[in-house]
């Protein structure tokens, strides 16, 4: 503030003497008076002034105490209170911001209009003090009012341009903290352009009057002694005062381009925008538009460096997560007991893992990579469990390549390691892409050799046994029906003995048949013969002989209306399968619970279909004339199976109850048996079972009429 009167100082007190040699004065006690009087106006004029700038800038000083106090209590910890919280509020920023923004112009009207009207009552009060003076006269009242336009036209340029200079630091600041508030910078808008247009009219306006005014005022009167010096010192006047004011007015508008030039050179020079302060805005015109432009680029710049620089620690942190996990991968895969290999979709070999190298014994794995899979496999050693030999398009990897998935299936690697022949088992499937093209392929093959060979030790045993179990069962059968026949006079106790042996020589010989089919199976040595058989007959006599062994069970039997069936079957392995149906049926159902035989004639249904129990069993196909079967179903009332367990009932040696309340014995081998001999057949086996509430088995077998006549030697 001080600055701003300070600089209109010395051109303030050659405008008292302008003004009363344009009146005329040349009295000294007159002028006297009159300098006083003026004097005392400029006193009141400025001091007004002075007061009404620091009532429009209130608003920046409660702000920067504010910001005082608010470093006080975050900084050193002095005792000197704080007059303001953690941050400013919005209020007090935006009240300051309009002050800042508007003050140099308002405040520079009103000083050049402050100016412009001065003198006027102090030319009235001349003629009070000077009454015996002429008259003002045309001339000099028109150098008057030149001489009032000067001063306004001098005043405004040079307060608006100090103002404007000395507030632009506070108006800078004010909208980085608006800005740190997310805050639009406030404030009146004005038009630079128009700005400056105002401002070179009043440049060129005010020397011109100046000058004008003084010809007036010398001429309009006789002429007085040192006419050209006076003019000569106004002259000098009015030429310094426009380079003052252009000097102030270039300042405050050099110094925003000259921060927006630094900004846009580091960014240049450094290539990067970190770290770069924001550029105050100065004033709200297109120079402000500018810094708040370069402010928004560099922010977004900003933005954009700091997700670059999150992408690229991502992208390193990714890398290295993948290579850390490409590393346990590969150790995992290294150690695993399979061999696992990889191709891609053109059938090239692109990873193997040491077991794979181990089962196929193969060199360095870096010798085995873009080899093709036939090559690493070496089709002439490749053979299936028949012995017949693979061709490239059957092999497991090559049939994935072409969207197969493959489960378990068996292979022979003939003279294998240590010279012998290696049995495997082998999955594989495709690599897709998210979009499901095939990429690629994966092959898991597991050595079964030992597994192999424990589980021919073990059917080896199993029919060793059983034959010479068979021998000792069929001398106790012989003895017991032979005391049974011959022996009338036998008594009741020893008679139920002797039925209870042959009953439990029939169970032996049942197991034993079992045991030697199991062995069959394992072989794949089981034979099963085809002839025509009376369904009826044959399940009566199943039903029969099931009801004399569970007297304390109720064994039912029902027929479908219409011709008794006639299948075309193995009648021993029928009566298996029925035996072992009918023995779980009474087992696991309580004492006294009904076991219920139904023997009906359905279509046939499709192999896809999944099984029913009821009559709607099989839908009718329009395409061909249906063809039908027989469907034998066996229901309990018992305990039911567990449905976590049911999808393993028909696997060797499972037992659903085992160590259970409801653990009935048995070796888990029926319902093997039963499902394999079905499906040797031409037909199929299915259940139906709940916890608790009882097992309905179903199986099919074709009529005699509706079989093919195949040879079903194993």
């Amino acid at each position: 503030m001080a600055y701003a009167f300070g600089i209109e100082l010395p051109y303030s007190l050659l405008v008292p003497v302008a003004h009363l040699r344009l009146l005329g004065v040349s009295d000294s006690a007159v002028q006297a008076r009159m300098l006083g009087l003026i004097g005392l106006a400029y006193l009141v004029k400025t001091a007004g002034l002075i007061a009404l700038l620091v009532y429009m800038l209130r608003p920046i000083e409660r702000l920067r105490r504010y910001a005082v106090g608010r470093a006080f209590r975050g900084g050193s910890g002095a005792d000197e209170p704080c007059s303001g919280g953690a941050a400013p509020p919005e209020s007090l920023i935006l009240a300051a911001a309009d002050a800042a923004y508007d003050t140099p112009l308002a405040f520079a009207t009103v000083w050049a209009v402050s100016w412009a009207l001065l003198y006027l009552p102090i030319t009235a009060a001349f003629y009070v003090i000077a009454p015996g003076h002429g008259p003002l006269g045309v001339q000099r009242a028109i150098a008057l009012v030149l001489f009032s336009i000067a001063l306004f036209a001098a005043a405004l340029p040079l307060a608006y341009s100090i103002l404007g200079r000395l507030l632009s630091p506070a108006a800078g600041a004010i909208s980085l903290i608006a800005r740190e508030r997310g805050l639009a910078v406030p404030g009146k808008g004005y038009s630079l352009a128009v700005r400056l247009v105002i401002l070179g009219v009043c440049l060129a306006i005010a020397p011109t009057s100046w000058m004008a005014a003084m010809v007036l005022g010398e001429t309009a009167g006789p002429a007085k002694p040192g006419l050209n010096l006076t003019l000569a010192i106004f002259s000098v006047v009015a030429v310094t005062w426009a380079p003052v004011c252009a000097g102030f007015l270039a300042g405050a508008l050099a110094g925003p381009f000259q921060q927006v030039t630094a900004v846009i050179q580091k960014i240049v020079q450094r290539g990067e925008v970190d770290r770069l302060e924001r550029i105050p805005v100065y004033f709200k015109d297109e120079i402000g538009a500018l810094a708040g432009g370069v402010n928004a680029m560099v922010e977004r710049l900003e933005e954009s460096s700091r997700r670059r620089r999150s992408y690229l620690a991502e992208r390193e942190r990714l890398l290295s997560d993948a290579a850390q996990r490409a590393a346990q991968l590969g150790a995992v895969l290294d150690n695993l007991v399979e061999g696992v290999f990889a191709c891609d979709r053109e059938g090239r070999l692109t990873m193997i893992n040491a077991s794979g190298l181990r089962l196929l014994g193969l060199g360095d794995r870096s010798e085995q990579a873009g080899r093709m899979v036939e090559e690493v496999m070496d089709l002439d050693r490749m053979r299936r469990g028949d012995g017949r030999p693979f061709t490239r398009e059957e092999l497991p990897m090559v049939r994935a390549l072409a969207g197969e998935t493959i489960a378990q299936e068996e292979q022979v690697l003939a003279n294998g390691r240590a010279g012998r022949d290696v049995f495997l088992r082998t999955s594989a499937a495709p690599i897709r892409s998210e979009s499901g093209a095939i990429l690629g392929a994966v092959t898991v093959a597991r050595d079964v050799t030992e597994l192999m060979e424990l589980d021919l030790v073990k059917d080896q045993f199993i029919r060793v046994g059983a034959h010479e179990l068979k021998t000792p069962v069929a001398i106790m059968k012989g003895y017991a029906l032979a005391l049974l026949r011959n022996t009338s006079d036998l008594p009741a106790p020893r008679r139920k003995m002797l039925e209870a042996i042959d009953r439990g020589a029939d169970r032996i010989n049942r197991i034993v048949d079992d045991l030697l089919a199991i062995s069959q199976v394992s072989l794949d040595v089981l034979k099963v013969s085809e002839e025509d058989v009376d369904l009826k007959a044959l399940v009566e006599e199943a039903v029969e002989r099931a009801a004399k062994s569970a007297s304390r069970h109720r064994v039912r039997l029902s027929f479908e209306a219409g011709r008794p069936p006639v299948v075309r079957a193995d009648p021993e392995r029928l009566r298996q399968v029925l035996a072992s149906l009918i023995d779980n049926a009474v087992k696991y159902s309580p004492e006294g619970g009904d076991v219920d035989v139904h023997v009906a004639v359905a279509e046939r249904a499709p192999a896809s279909s999944p099984p029913r129990c009821d009559a709607a069993l099989f839908s009718q196909r329009r395409e061909a004339p249906p063809r039908r079967e027989v469907v034998v179903s066996v229901r309990d009332q018992g305990v039911g199976i567990p449905a976590h367990k049911q999808e393993r009932i028909f696997e060797r040696f499972f037992r659903a109850h085992t160590d259970t309340r409801h653990d009935y014995g048995g070796m888990g081998i029926g319902l093997f048996l039963a499902k394999d001999m079905i499906t040797r057949h031409g037909g199929r086996i299915w259940f139906e079972s709940e916890e608790d509430e009882g097992s309905t088995f179903y199986f099919t077998v074709p009529l005699s009429s509706e079989a093919p006549r195949v040879d079903y030697d194993g």
